[in-house]
């Protein structure tokens, strides 16, 4: 190589060199700007991030808040480890690192994720990276309370947090539009109670009369809108009328009973889930217990009912027939009016087989039917 070759090399070399050492001193320059400023930056998030945080538990009456609230109120109550709100390790929980949550029927609790649209990035409570993190502590939260169940509702914008709800125990319960429905059932204990969702639900209630003239009776733990109802509750899918009215008596009262007749049918609509529902109210009878055709006193259920009794038959008719609008009951009052004439009068149940292949007899409830050959 010539002399000339390696000076024009040599030169070349070094304007290289100088190139990439200038732009390493600009990135240094960049890097130690950024630092300088990130400290105060990250304050502002943060102080914003709380901020926006309480400013959305706060806008809803029934978040969280209101429950760590709830929580130093249980001081007076005989266990004493629902008051100290502790995680697994012993340490108290951070508030700001549970979701937010309201209160629900049957003393449950619902999560309400928000579409991502509604949330910006830096401060987003919803992140899927932390979300399965904060979902666990407000399972342990709601545990704690006492909760029965936990729902979850997330818009298609937040899909991907579905399986991670999913790692936490949450199932499908139903999905509308764009927005998908799951739940947890808490109490490992009970079986769940959680209904099968549908555009309809059919409930059942039952008035059982004994020898003496007496309705069996009972008195909810919650949602009483009168002194006294007849037992009764949700049929479980593939149940039939009969048997779901013969196993709600039983399960709320204790007392045994046969199915007799259906005596009327309400329909409403704007029930549990927004949806639709069907009451059948049934005519049965106590089993007595002996050849003298006593009945058993009825016992309570553990949980739901707070009371039950047989209550006269003419002091129940006289509050349902009651002018009184907080007393009165509309709906029984037609029921007993058709209890007090003679059954020949009720719905009747007759087993029908099925015109469709393969499908089961099933019940048809009707009109009593004077002859045969009608």
């Amino acid at each position: 190589m010539s002399s000339a070759s390696k000076v024009l090399k040599s030169i070349t070399y070094s304007i290289i060199l100088l190139m990439f050492t200038r732009r390493l001193i600009a990135r240094s320059n960049f890097a130690f700007a950024f630092q300088s400023t990130r400290t105060s930056s990250c304050n502002i998030i943060r102080s914003s991030s709380f901020i926006n945080h309480r400013t959305h538990a706060m806008d809803s009456s029934n978040t969280h808040i209101m429950y760590k609230q709830h929580v130093s109120s249980l001081k007076s109550t005989t266990e004493p480890q629902t008051t100290n709100m502790l995680d697994e390790n012993g340490n108290e929980y951070d508030w700001d690192k549970i979701l937010p949550f309201q209160k629900n029927t049957h003393n449950s609790v619902k999560i309400v994720v928000p579409d991502e649209e509604q949330t910006s990035k830096e401060d987003d409570l919803y992140d899927a990276d932390t979300f399965h993190n904060k979902l666990e502590a407000t399972i342990a939260t709601a545990l704690q309370l006492k909760k029965t169940a936990i729902w979850l509702t997330v818009p298609m914008s937040r899909a991907r947090l579905i399986e991670e709800a999913s790692k936490s125990g949450f199932s499908f319960h139903h999905a509308e539009g764009h927005t998908a429905t799951l739940s947890k059932w808490l109490l490992e204990d009970v079986e769940s109670r959680i209904p099968t969702y549908a555009t309809h639900q059919v409930g059942v209630g039952a008035v059982v009369i004994n020898a003496k003239n007496e309705i069996l009776c009972v008195r909810e733990k919650r949602n009483n809108y009168r002194p006294w109802k007849v037992p009764g509750g949700l049929a479980e899918l593939g149940e039939d009328l009969d048997t779901a009215v013969i196993r709600e008596v039983y399960e709320e009262t204790g007392i045994k009973c046969r199915f007799n007749s259906v005596l009327g049918v309400r329909h409403t609509h704007g029930s549990q889930f927004d949806r639709s529902d069907l009451y059948f109210v049934c005519r049965l009878e106590p089993i007595p217990i002996n050849k003298e055709g006593d009945v058993p006193l009825p016992v309570p259920q553990e949980g739901e009912i707070e009371a039950t009794c047989w209550v006269d038959f003419d002091e129940y008719r006289d509050m349902v027939y009651a002018e009184d609008p907080k007393v009165g009951h509309p709906m029984m009052k037609h029921i007993m009016k058709i209890v007090e004439q003679s059954d020949q009068y009720d719905i009747q149940k007759t087993i029908v087989t099925s015109v469709v292949p393969g499908r089961k007899p099933s019940p048809v409830y009707h009109a009593a039917i004077k002859s045969e050959s009608s």
